[in-house]
């Protein structure tokens, strides 16, 4: 059976067998195929964005080897830090009011930013790509019948957003706080040989304590109170992880959806968002920058460091990049902005 078009004037002759099967098949294979071929996989914003954890890590160690105040001054290896009473400057302070108040509670501040985004500026994307419509465009036989749909509705959007922040407050949570005992950086330092090590006994020797059941939930923190040194293993940089794993992740999110946007689109996300918003998200992302730099110039050994960056790193690599290389991970996480 056979159906005949008139094309600019002249006859054109196709059969429903040559016209349908094909076209069919095409619309089930080209979304993945061009999504594969023709995005990128990081865009250059976003390329630049994870850059910038490597290079301020580097530019925070040379600036602690370059500085006669931070390089001549003492440094504890068990507390990784400079005692208090040589540290070059305020910042080098454990007790300062950014690390106790920021990065000591950097989640919710991150959370705090991550929720503003996804309440204003996703919705904002997304409700402007409502108003686009999308055309699609069926042939069956002999007619062209032209549809037209609404883009993604709103929740999806957001929802994916939420899973994703979920996956990486998991991993957050499972690297320092809890993993089914103790965390996971608790138990790297124990690995590697790390140890509660106490107080000098009146002999002079040293006392080292066998954690209970109980305490192997919060081995670091057990050791503080119970007056010990947690010294010994390898200790991976718990600043430099959370600094870099929340912040990577609201920034991802923030700018995966402003440039999968079109200008239009990105211009009411950047106006919906508001100062206030823009306030939030900017200085949690930019104060974690500069803490970042704090770390790397006072704080760790170059190794802890680049192990804390590694674990965050694997965490945003799987939430954000593997989805856009694997059909199965993009059905689960999505990709910010789409």
């Amino acid at each position: 059976m056979s159906a005949t078009r008139r094309t600019n004037g002249t006859p054109y002759k196709s059969s429903s067998r040559s016209s349908s099967a094909p076209s069919s098949k095409a619309q089930r294979t080209t979304r993945p195929a061009s999504y594969l071929t023709e995005q990128k996989l990081l865009s250059p914003p976003e390329l630049l964005l994870l850059l910038t954890y490597p290079s301020l890590l580097l530019l925070g160690s040379l600036f602690s080897l370059l500085d006669p105040s931070a390089r001549n001054a003492p440094y504890s290896a068990t507390s990784q830090s400079h005692p208090p009473e040589f540290a070059p400057n305020y910042f080098a302070l454990k007790k300062n009011v950014f690390n106790r108040w920021f990065v000591k509670v950097g989640w919710f501040w991150f959370t705090v930013a991550w929720a503003v985004w996804v309440a204003v500026g996703v919705g904002m994307v997304q409700k402007n790509k409502n108003r686009s419509q999308q055309r699609v465009v069926e042939v069956t036989g002999d007619e062209e019948e032209e549809e037209e749909k609404e883009g993604l509705v709103l929740t999806p959007q957001r929802l994916r957003s939420v899973l994703r922040w979920a996956a990486v407050t998991t991993w957050w949570m499972l690297v320092t706080q809890w993993c089914f005992g103790p965390a996971l950086i608790d138990r790297g330092f124990r690995l590697t040989g790390g140890a509660c090590e106490l107080m000098r006994d009146n002999n002079g020797d040293v006392r080292t304590e066998t954690m209970s059941d109980v305490k192997e939930f919060l081995t670091a923190a057990a050791c503080k109170v119970a007056g010990g040194e947690w010294k010994g293993g390898h200790d991976v940089s718990g600043h430099v992880f959370i600094l870099v794993l929340g912040s990577a992740a609201v920034g991802m999110e923030v700018l995966g959806a402003l440039i999968r946007s079109r200008g239009d689109e990105g211009d009411e996300a950047t106006k919906g968002l508001g100062k206030w918003g823009w306030g939030v998200v900017i200085g949690v992302v930019g104060m974690s920058w500069w803490m970042l730099l704090m770390t790397a110039a006072y704080f760790h050994t170059w190794f802890e460091k680049s192990t804390g960056l590694l674990t965050a790193s694997l965490a945003i690599a799987a939430v954000y990049i593997l989805p856009r290389i694997s059909p199965r991970a993009r059905d689960i996480f999505g990709v910010p902005g789409q």
